[in-house]
């Protein structure tokens, strides 16, 4: 699979600045670094003749993800694209289509009734509104970016894990249930990878592809994700939920993002034609 330049190197990018940063951290001072190399203003120029931005706003995300740090990137992304207000260069911004949206309590603003979610991330629910679908399709981009690069950081540390560790003599990728095991993660990776793709690459083509793709996509990251999480753990064994293991980071990402797709409470079932006809067309990879 083809990765545009601008995603692969805003992935290598944000990937080599993060490599130094301990986990959790301090929020306001990764979000600071964040929005101090331009991260945050990426979409600024949004337009659907600049498609390369999405790119490289998704790169960005992913490497985040996959790096296990629960910054909230994609939500101020979405809501300035949204128009959002920003005091501060470094603020942290929340619209409703960034689903379970992030409160901003890094900043002392954040509601009293802001909860927190598995991956410890403040959030507020607010009520629906009627949000525009290309803005709804690429909150949720984002959410499945993240996915993709926080299994993948998953799925490399259940790999080096199991690649390490020695049992009577051998390591355990020689055992056959464990290399099946390995092989099947590498498949839902595929899944979740291609899913996203697919999304991305109807953006900006026509509403009822578009809202194809999400529903599609929904369900997919739905079924393969918390799969991804539970056997990235089995494989790890009991360290894997430890404190200072790399793994815990990435799948308790997974969870709270797979919770927030469930709160969001649209799964797409009516954009899901009944007609043969018309699904069979909905079913045509959109154009790269």
């Amino acid at each position: 699979m083809t990765v545009p330049t601008l995603e692969a190197d805003l992935d290598a990018s944000v990937s080599e600045v993060i490599a130094g940063w301990e986990r959790p951290g301090d929020l306001r001072e990764h979000w600071r670094t964040a929005a101090g190399l331009g991260w945050t203003t990426i979409l600024d120029d949004l337009r659907p003749d600049t498609p390369d931005l999405v790119d490289a706003a998704c790169g960005a995300v992913t490497a985040l993800g996959r790096g296990g740090f629960a910054l909230p990137l994609r939500q101020t992304l979405v809501a300035r694209v949204a128009g959002g207000p920003s005091s501060t260069v470094d603020a942290i911004l929340v619209h409703p289509a960034a689903q379970g949206i992030w409160a901003p309590i890094a900043d002392g603003s954040a509601p009293a009734e802001a909860g927190r979610d598995f991956a410890d991330r403040p959030y507020a629910l607010v009520s629906p509104t009627e949000i525009p679908l290309r803005l709804t399709a690429l909150s949720e981009i984002l959410r499945f970016q993240e996915m993709l690069g926080a299994a993948q950081g998953a799925v490399a540390e259940a790999r080096r894990y199991v690649a390490e560790r020695v049992q009577f003599g051998k390591p355990l990728t020689a055992i056959p249930a464990v290399r099946t095991m390995l092989g099947q993660l590498k498949v839902d990776v595929r899944q979740l990878e291609t899913i996203t793709r697919e999304a991305r690459n109807r953006l900006f083509g026509g509403d009822d592809a578009l809202a194809f793709a999400l529903a599609t996509a929904r369900e997919v990251a739905a079924t393969v994700v918390p799969g991804i999480a539970q056997t990235a753990h089995q494989l790890h064994g009991a360290m894997g939920v430890t404190y200072e293991a790399a793994l815990h980071w990435r799948t308790r990402l997974l969870w709270a993002d797979c919770d927030e797709g469930a709160r969001w409470g649209d799964d797409g079932a009516d954009a899901v034609p009944l007609d043969e006809a018309a699904l069979w067309s909905l079913t045509a990879p959109g154009a790269c």
